[in-house]
C-alpha cells in the first residue's frame, strides 16, 4: 500500500504509515472490493455489502446512537440530521476515507444543533441567531454574508466534533486521519500554503488559509488579521467548545473581524486608484503590488519562483479547493460511482444481513483451505428479484399483485405444507396447556393471607407453594438441501414437510423456527461458492411470507452438506439462547466437491466431522433422507454422516411426521 501522510490530532504535525486502519481491528481483512471475470473487473457485491454493513456498526458505536447509514450510488456524501449518505462506490484505496467521512457524518448527527442552520436568508431563523449574537449590528448583511457566517460555522463546528470523537474513540482515529489526508493534505494545497498564493485581503484568501489550518504547512503571517483569527478559534484548546452555539459564537467573531478587515481594505485601495483619465498613471492594481510607477521593484519581484504557482498548479489549486469547501458544506464527492443495478444487489445484501463465513476445509494440521461461504440472514424480496441464479426472480416480479402462489411443484408443496401442518398443529396443542400444583400449609414459601389469622394460635404453618408443570421451549432449525438433484418431487417433498413444522410450530407456544436452504452458486458471475439463504423465521415473519415467496424457491447448484452446516453453526447457537436446539436435514444423497477446497478433500467424512461437532454442542440432530426408497451406496453414506438416527421417511406421509416430532418432543420435554 502506498504510503499516507495522517495527522498525530487535528492540530498537529503529520506522520506516515503503511497499514489500512481497518488492521486495528481485523487481521485478515479484505478491502478488495472487486474480481476479475475474462480479465474484467466486477463489484463483489457480498464483499461489499459487509462493508457498508461495518460501515454503519462504526457510526452506532462511536456516536452511541442507531443512526441510519445510507448508500446511494451517485458520488455524494451528507447528512440530513437525520441520517447518513454516502456514496456507494467504495474501493480498497478509498475504504478508509470513507469510514472516516461516516463517522464525520454520523457524529454531526449526535452532537450538532442543526436547528441553528434554518435557512441562510435574510430573515432566516440562522439569520436571527447571528443577529442575537452581534452579528448584523447595522442590519446591513446579505445572503452572501449568511453563507459567510455558515462556512465559518461549519467548520468551526467539523473541529468541535472531530476533536470529541478523536479524543473519545482512540480506536477510530486513522479513519479520520485518513478522511484529514483525502481531503486537506493535497500537495498543491501544501505548495499554495508555502507561497503567496491566496495573500490578498479578500474572503477567498482568508477562507482558503482557515479551511487549512489543520495543515502543518499554514502560514499564520500570509494575511493581516490571520493571527487574531487563529487566537480566537485556538485549535488547541477547541475541547473548550462543549456546544453548536459556542462553535456558532466563536465563528461570528471570527466573521467581524475579518468582514472589517476586507472591507477596510477595499477601501484603501479605492482610495488609492489613480484617474484612468490620466495616461502617465499606473493601474492601482499594479500600484498595490509593484508600489510605484516607475518600474521600483515590489515584495513580489523577491519572492523565489520555486514558491510560484503556474497556470496549471493554480486550476489544480482551485479544484482542491472546491473540493475542500465542498467538504466543509456536508456535500463530499468522491471518485467514481456505482451502476445503478450494482448499487441495488449490494443494497439488498447489506439489508439482508448477508455475509462471508469461510470454512476451514482441511481436515488435519497444515494451512488452511477456506471455502467461502455465502450466508444471506434473511430473505428479502429484493434479495429475491436480484439473485436470479438462486430465486425463480423472474416468476416473482411477474406475479400479479396480491397474488401468494405462482403455479408448479414447489407452489403445490407450499399449500399442501400448510394442510398438513394444520392437522399436525393439532396433535402438538398439548404443549399449550399447562399444569399448576397448589401445596399450602407448608413452613416454607409465600404467605397464604388465609392462613394468617393462625399465627396467634402457635401455627407457623402458613405458607404456600405453586408448581407449574409446562414443557420446555424448542428452537428448530430446517435445512434443506437445494442443490440440482434435489429438483422435481424431492423439493416440492421438503418444502411441504418444512412449511408444514413451520404451520404447526405457529399454533402452539415455545417453538421457535428457521428454514434455510443451501446449495453452490456463482452469484452475478463471480466464482462458485457454498450459499445458505435463511428463507424464514418464525421470531420475525408470519406465515404469509412462506405463502408468498416459498413459491419461488428454487434448486441451485451442488451439495455442500457439512461445510454450509459449519458457516451457519454460530448464529444457530445464538439464536438457541439456551432453549432445546433441534436441527433437522433434508437431503437426497452425496457432499460434492466444492471449489476452493482443501486437497484430498472428503465430503461425507467432513460433513461426519461438523455433525459430531453439533452434537458435543448439544444440538439435537435430526437427518431425514428425502428418497425412502433409496438403497446400497447412498443408503450406508447417509448412515455414516449423520449416525444410526439418520431416517428414510416419505414427506408426504403425515403420520411419519409427526410420530417423529412427538418422539423428539417427549425425549427431551421434562417438566421444569
Amino acid at each position: 500500500m502506498k504510503k499516507i501522510r495522517i495527522r498525530k490530532s487535528v492540530a498537529n504535525p503529520i506522520k506516515t504509515y503503511n497499514e489500512s486502519a481497518s488492521s486495528y481491528w481485523f487481521d485478515d481483512i479484505d478491502t478488495d472490493f472487486s474480481y476479475r471475470v475474462n480479465n474484467r473487473k466486477q463489484v463483489d457485491h457480498t464483499k461489499l455489502a459487509s462493508a457498508q454493513r461495518a460501515i454503519g456498526n462504526f457510526v452506532n458505536i462511536v456516536t452511541g446512537k442507531q443512526i441510519p447509514v445510507h448508500f446511494q450510488n451517485n458520488d455524494q456524501s451528507y447528512t440530513d440530521g437525520e441520517t447518513v449518505t454516502i456514496g456507494s462506490k467504495i474501493e480498497d484505496k478509498n475504504f478508509d476515507s470513507t469510514v472516516g467521512l461516516a463517522l464525520h457524518e454520523g457524529s454531526h448527527i449526535a452532537l450538532t444543533n442543526f436547528k441553528l442552520l434554518d435557512g441562510c436568508y435574510i430573515g432566516s431563523g440562522f439569520h436571527s441567531h447571528i443577529a442575537m449574537r452581534g452579528g448584523d449590528p447595522n442590519m446591513d448583511m446579505t445572503e452572501d454574508d449568511i453563507l459567510k457566517v455558515k462556512d465559518l460555522f461549519n467548520w468551526i463546528e467539523d473541529r468541535r466534533i472531530d476533536y470529541h470523537i478523536y479524543t473519545s474513540a482512540p480506536g477510530y482515529r486513522k479513519y479520520y486521519e485518513a478522511m484529514y489526508e483525502k481531503y486537506f493534505n493535497a500537495r498543491i494545497v501544501d505548495k499554495a500554503l508555502k507561497s503567496d498564493e491566496k495573500t490578498d485581503e479578500d474572503w477567498d484568501s482568508y477562507m482558503f488559509r482557515i479551511i487549512n489550518l489543520t495543515n502543518p504547512n499554514r502560514r499564520i503571517d500570509a494575511l493581516e488579521v490571520l493571527p487574531q483569527v487563529w487566537d480566537l478559534i485556538d485549535l488547541k484548546n477547541i475541547n473548550r467548545l462543549k456546544t453548536s452555539d459556542d462553535a456558532l459564537n466563536v465563528a461570528i467573531e471570527v466573521y467581524k473581524l475579518i468582514r472589517k478587515q476586507v472591507n477596510d481594505s477595499q477601501s484603501k485601495k479605492q482610495s488609492k486608484t489613480p484617474s484612468r483619465s490620466n495616461p502617465g498613471d499606473c493601474k492601482g492594481e499594479e500600484q498595490e503590488t509593484k508600489g510605484s510607477c516607475n518600474g521600483e521593484s515590489g515584495s513580489d519581484d523577491t519572492k523565489a519562483k520555486n514558491d510560484e504557482l503556474s497556470e496549471r498548479e493554480k486550476e489544480r489549486l482551485e479544484k482542491q479547493i472546491e473540493k475542500q469547501e465542498a467538504f466543509v458544506n456536508g456535500n463530499s464527492k468522491k471518485i467514481g460511482r456505482l451502476s445503478k443495478k450494482d448499487t441495488q444487489i449490494v443494497k439488498s445484501l447489506k439489508d439482508s444481513g448477508t455475509e462471508n463465513n469461510p470454512v476451514n476445509t482441511n481436515m488435519g494440521a497444515g494451512p488452511m483451505y477456506n471455502v467461502d461461504c455465502i450466508v444471506i440472514k434473511k430473505m428479502t424480496y429484493s434479495v429475491m428479484c436480484h439473485m436470479d441464479t438462486i430465486f425463480n426472480s423472474y416468476g416473482l416480479q411477474k406475479r400479479e399483485p396480491g397474488q401468494s402462489y405462482w403455479g408448479g411443484s414447489t407452489a403445490d408443496g407450499v399449500k399442501e405444507g400448510i394442510i398438513l401442518g394444520k392437522q399436525l398443529g393439532k396433535k402438538l396443542q398439548l404443549r399449550n396447556e399447562e399444569k399448576s400444583l397448589k401445596s399450602t400449609r407448608l413452613n416454607t414459601g409465600k404467605i397464604d393471607r388465609r392462613l394468617i389469622s393462625q399465627l396467634g394460635f402457635q401455627n407457623a404453618n402458613v405458607f404456600h407453594r405453586i408448581v407449574t408443570d409446562r414443557y420446555k421451549n424448542f428452537f428448530i432449525h430446517i435445512s434443506i438441501d437445494a442443490s440440482g438433484s434435489m429438483g422435481g418431487s424431492r423439493f416440492k417433498n421438503a418444502i411441504k414437510s418444512a412449511v408444514a413444522i413451520a404451520q404447526a410450530a405457529s399454533m402452539t407456544t415455545g417453538i421457535r423456527v428457521q428454514i434455510s436452504l443451501r446449495g453452490t452458486s456463482n452469484l452475478n458471475g463471480n466464482q462458485e461458492k457454498t450459499v445458505t439463504v435463511y428463507a424464514y423465521d418464525s421470531k420475525f415473519d408470519k406465515m404469509s411470507k412462506i405463502k408468498s415467496y416459498f413459491p419461488y424457491l428454487q434448486t441451485f447448484g451442488c451439495t455442500p452438506e457439512g461445510i454450509s452446516f459449519k458457516s451457519i453453526l454460530p448464529y444457530i447457537k445464538a439464536d438457541a439462547k439456551g432453549d432445546e436446539c433441534i436441527f433437522i436435514n433434508y437431503s437426497d444423497g452425496c457432499p460434492s466437491s466444492v471449489s476452493g477446497a482443501a486437497w484430498g478433500y472428503n465430503g461425507i467424512t467432513f460433513t461426519k466431522k461438523i455433525v459430531n461437532e453439533m452434537r458435543e454442542l448439544g444440538i439435537n440432530v435430526l437427518s431425514y433422507f428425502i428418497d425412502g426408497k433409496a438403497g446400497g451406496y447412498a443408503n450406508d453414506y447417509f448412515k455414516q454422516m449423520y449416525g444410526k438416527n439418520a431416517e428414510f421417511i416419505d414427506t408426504g406421509n403425515l403420520t411419519q411426521i409427526s410420530r417423529s416430532m412427538n418422539n423428539k418432543f417427549l425425549e427431551l420435554s421434562e417438566s421444569i
